[in-house]
């Protein structure tokens, strides 16, 4: 539930730079076939940028946690109020305040509060400290005393990614170190539970060290059923889902490599932006509403990252026509509730101080999107819910689909999407009671996700 400056699937509000390629394949096209003709050599560029399409201008600059939304509802008026404190209180159940309306019910906020309780207790870890969230994990056993040693850079690589599926992950790419996409500077606030600490909200320095040589991406797919009921308390339990289950993965595999002799730093919200580097290792590409879109389950994942100097070969970012199918399609800006979702093409003009300087993007409103969170005391999704990426890819029907899609016949995608996709509300009740009414024998391979 953590508002950050490019978005992620981390976050609700996603605002990240605008990626512009040509209609290429999944498959690796070599890089001067497709890079954009206008993206603006600067002092901030990087040879990624090529194979990205990651448009950095001259005037940009790193980001600092303090100017995340939430962290702004500490110290900045506009987000400041009774509303802001008691969407994280109601994090805590004696907290919650359910009410009669359909999916904000006691039901429904203690299964959400329940989705959350690993990410907020490993939160809650160390006294004063906001892990995860605002500082890095440190509940690591001591590793290995001295490196091992595991093959060359691929087959380590290979090594990892087979370790982290069988940790937990749905899917894993790796990237170079990229300190564009670490903030200068995090941001300390209160923890949840009250008393906990007396900590004044404050900047500190950067915990990552600067000798880490690779990101490793990990994605947790979030449960179809429950964002079907986007807006509601009950369809916080997707995100919440999404994040305990990063926790455990990333925390799992950074031990893991620190069991080899080499440092690992397990990530989420706390160091930066996961997108650029979800892009940059190959996972996804970027959208109109800041979203990360993945081939395998669309919008609707979390990323997580674990940073180490252990040696590891690079992803390549790949394309499979997201770009192009947003610019004709606006599911997500017309059905944005508090309409922070552009309607228009990307630009170099932030919005807010919650925005990154320095990169051409589609910018979402971050002030909008939490004032629009805290009246419904509950984060909102409603654009991955809308969005026509997000079904399962288990069918034939969706695979033909996302390959339409990525054609120059993405208008006659967008018409099927219309015609045979439902993305409407499901109620709360209907999750609860009428999804799981056939069942015989209850089981996930009986009762989908």
């Amino acid at each position: 539930m953590h508002i950050i400056p490019f978005g992620s699937n981390n976050t609700p509000v996603r605002d990240y730079l605008f990626v512009k390629k040509r209609n290429q394949r999944r498959h690796h096209v070599p890089v001067e076939k497709y890079m954009p003709s206008q993206i603006i050599a600067s002092s901030h560029a990087r040879p990624i940028d090529k194979e990205t399409g990651f448009k950095v201008g001259a005037d940009f600059q790193r980001f600092s946690q303090k100017n995340d939304a939430f962290a702004r509802s500490t110290w900045d008026a506009p987000l400041q109020g009774k509303r802001a404190s008691n969407f994280f209180q109601a994090y805590l159940m004696p907290h919650a305040k359910p009410r009669k309306g359909e999916g904000y019910q006691h039901l429904d906020y203690a299964l959400r509060n329940a989705a959350w309780h690993m990410a907020t207790m490993l939160r809650q870890f160390a006294p004063g400290r906001s892990e995860g969230f605002q500082d890095l994990y440190s509940i690591h056993e001591e590793g290995w005393h001295e490196k091992v040693e595991t093959g060359t850079p691929e087959e380590t690589t290979a090594i990892v990614k087979n370790a982290a599926i069988m940790l937990g992950a749905d899917l894993v790419g790796v990237a170079d170190y990229d300190e564009r996409w670490v903030y200068d500077k995090t941001f300390r606030r209160q923890t949840l539970k009250p008393g906990l600490s007396d900590n004044e909200p404050k900047e500190v320095p950067q915990e990552l060290p600067e000798h880490m040589t690779h990101c490793i991406v990990l994605a947790s797919e979030m449960p179809l059923s429950l964002n079907r009921t986007v807006p509601s308390a009950l369809s916080g339990a997707s995100s919440g889902i999404g994040y305990s289950k990063d926790a455990s993965t990333s925390i799992s595999l950074a031990q893991f490599i620190r069991n080899l002799g080499y440092e690992a730093y397990a990530c989420m919200n706390d160091t930066g932006p996961s997108i650029p580097y979800a892009i940059q290792a190959g996972l996804a590409e970027y959208s109109r509403a800041g979203l990360a879109i993945t081939p395998e389950f669309g919008s609707r994942v979390r990323f997580t990252r674990v940073f180490t100097n252990l040696p590891l070969t690079a992803d390549k970012p790949i394309e499979f026509g997201v770009q192009k199918f947003c610019s004709v399609c606006r599911k997500c800006s017309d059905a944005c509730p508090p309409q922070a979702i552009p309607k228009g093409e990307p630009t170099s003009e932030p919005i807010s101080i919650s925005n990154t300087k320095g990169v051409t993007k589609w910018t979402t409103d971050a002030d909008k999107c939490f004032k629009f969170w805290c009246s419904q005391n509950t984060e909102c999704s409603v654009c991955i819910r809308v969005c026509p990426y997000n079904r399962t890819f288990d069918n034939y029907f969706d695979r033909a689909w996302l390959w339409l899609a990525g054609t120059r016949f993405r208008r006659l995608a967008l018409w099927l999407d219309d015609k045979f996709n439902s993305h409407t509300k499901k109620k709360a009740s209907w999750w609860w009671k009428v999804r799981t009414a056939q069942a015989k024998r209850y089981s996930s391979l009986t009762i989908g996700k």
